[in-house]
């Protein structure tokens, strides 16, 4: 299965949500392929979100921003949007056969704190998408 997480820059929460997927789904046995990209892609993934991730045990080998036509957006099957803007800028395809909206708001700044809870608010919301407890 194919799952892609789409926000409006792809560096902060969907850099996250990819992490976050890909440690999750290796955990409840699935088998799939994780994407995270942005509507209007950053440069590059902020230190502070690094540090974050390495901080609560994510790997942060190879990720960077990407744009919706550098994953195989015509493939996926499950496709999670992360903001207003990737919402409304998302083309619909028939290969998604689920399609949802995560209401998580953008950090204001890349304070630690809030990082924090972004993550772990992605964290929840990825365990009731693999149906973890």
């Amino acid at each position: 299965m194919k799952i892609a997480f789409i926000s409006t820059h792809g560096a902060v929460r969907g850099i996250i949500a990819e992490t976050v997927a890909k440690k999750l789904s290796r955990l409840a046995l699935l088998n799939t392929e994780i994407y995270s990209a942005g509507v209007e892609p950053a440069q590059d993934v902020p230190a502070e979100v690094l540090q974050v991730l390495k901080e609560k045990g994510y790997s942060v080998d190879k990720l960077s921003p990407k744009g919706i036509k550098d994953i195989p957006y015509e493939s996926i099957q499950v496709l999670v949007t992360l903001s207003p803007e990737a919402r409304d800028r998302c083309p619909y395809h028939e290969s998604h056969m689920r399609r949802e909206h995560w209401t998580l708001e953008e950090v204001k700044t890349l304070d630690r704190h809030e990082l924090l809870k972004l993550t772990e608010q992605i964290e929840n919301l990825m365990k009731a998408l693999f149906k973890l407890s």
